[in-house]
């Protein structure tokens, strides 16, 4: 179990705290690049770490991120007006552009035409601003601009396939980013939690042919964790017994912050997943699903898009779960009896959401009791714990956030000899090549 001090540590993520400021070292993704659909297209709101903020898509397409409040009276930008390059607030007309210049003020007698040319007051003023990209149908920010020059965002694999290659969902998941991190690194829940008496990857799509495994999750339902650190985060493997001669290995990958990679056969698609906190209780879900090497075939979207798998049917407006905690996530307590589903809830994600946004907004792990199958878990937690203090006491800036090749990697899930060793046998299937 963690310290009162501890959790407070890992899970307190607004401006000025501890974790906040470590999670600013990094790009964060906040939306879907379809959210901003077009030049001058509607803004959005957008709360990431503890921060309001509204995003827009400027004249010539640029996205812009600026604080929700307008500088000159506190009016919010979201109700502006998005035009000839910049957003115009409603209140008295103050524009401001990606950048957050101001670049009109029309009710400033000072700025009219014939004033004095040392009137300087429009360049004094600026909104907050943060600069963003898009990669891979997300929109990402970076909110570090304290830790120095602006890093290259990282290089992962499904940010470099053609979009036909890839599916991305987003959700908002009512609970601290810490419980959803917490249990994707956790292979142990998925013999219990994630259990049918039908065959599904835990990507929640069919395999590619040829590359389907016995169910060895039901058989092993204890299995033994190994931990390796990396360059950029944990590699992370959970071994259970397979034949006599073998071990079925799942390789789950934990990139720092707060990014994991799901197990799954090798040659079937991948999954990534990303939690981006929105304050100490809310947070983004973004999950990608992606085949590096050709386009996702019309079988595995529909799989997908039956929402039985990790990515999750949401309301399209606010992207809340369809079944969430108000409404018990539908629970089938006849399908749960019958044995037919552990939980008697229909879809891997909506599985994870109950768990986790069950423990309450912010879990208190002074209470918990952990053992063995916790490994991963634990050194989750060390690992963002030795970063924040790092950064804290001694101004160290994380090694993954200044390096962005460092994310060129896959998870896997494989059948090992058993004199194998499970990082050597696993090398080859866990290296990006796009």
């Amino acid at each position: 179990m963690l310290s009162r001090e501890e959790n407070e540590l890992l899970t307190r993520v607004g401006p000025g705290t501890p974790m906040g400021n470590l999670l600013r070292c990094f790009w964060q993704p906040f939306a879907l690049a379809m959210e901003l659909p077009g030049a001058d297209s509607d803004p959005i709101r957008v709360r990431v770490l503890g921060e309001e903020l509204v995003a827009f898509r400027d004249t010539i397409g640029k996205v812009g991120l600026l604080a929700n409040n307008c500088p000159h009276r506190g009016a919010s930008l979201f109700f502006g007006r998005n035009e000839d390059a910049g957003l115009r607030c409603v209140y008295h007309g103050w524009k401001f552009d990606t950048s957050g210049r101001c670049i009109d003020m029309p009710n400033e007698p000072m700025l009219k035409q014939g004033a004095p040319a040392e009137s300087d007051f429009r360049t004094r003023v600026k909104a907050t601003a943060y600069p963003t990209l898009e990669r891979g149908g997300v929109v990402w920010a970076y909110m570090g601009s304290q830790y120095g020059d602006i890093p290259r965002p990282p290089e992962l694999e499904w940010t470099r396939v053609p979009e036909e290659n890839r599916y991305v969902s987003k959700r908002v998941q009512f609970c601290n980013y810490l419980q959803n991190v917490e249990g994707e690194v956790d292979s142990s829940h998925v013999s219990f939690l994630h259990s049918r008496n039908t065959t599904a990857t835990s990507a929640g799509i069919t395999a590619d042919p040829g590359s389907s495994l016995p169910d060895y999750m039901a058989r092993d339902r204890a299995p033994r964790f190994f931990v390796l650190p990396t360059e950029y985060g944990m590699l992370i493997g959970a071994r259970r017994d397979a034949e006599t001669d073998s071990y079925y290995w799942r390789v789950t990958q934990f990139l720092m912050p707060t990014y994991t990679m799901i197990p799954v056969p090798v040659g079937s698609p991948v999954s990534f997943t990303a939690a981006t906190p929105m304050d100490d209780q809310r947070m983004m879900g973004f999950t990608v699903t992606w085949h590096p090497d050709r386009p996702l075939r019309a079988e595995e979207r529909a799989q997908i898009e039956s929402w039985l798998g990790v990515h999750t049917e949401v309301d399209r407006q606010t992207f809340k779960p369809l079944r969430n905690k108000q409404n018990d996530y539908l629970i089938d307590r006849a399908l749960q009896r019958s044995g037919r589903s552990y939980t008697g809830i229909r879809g891997i994600r909506e599985e994870d959401l109950a768990v986790q946004e069950s423990m309450g907004e912010v879990c208190d792990r002074t209470i918990e009791h952990l053992g063995t199958s916790d490994l991963a878990v634990i050194s989750t937690r060390r690992r963002l714990l030795d970063a924040v203090r790092a950064l804290e006491q001694r101004g160290e800036v994380p090694y993954e956030a200044q390096n962005a090749d460092s994310y060129r990697v896959r998870s896997a899930a494989l059948v090992l000899p058993r004199d194998v060793a499970w990082n050597e046998g696993a090398s080859e299937a866990l290296v990006a090549r796009v």
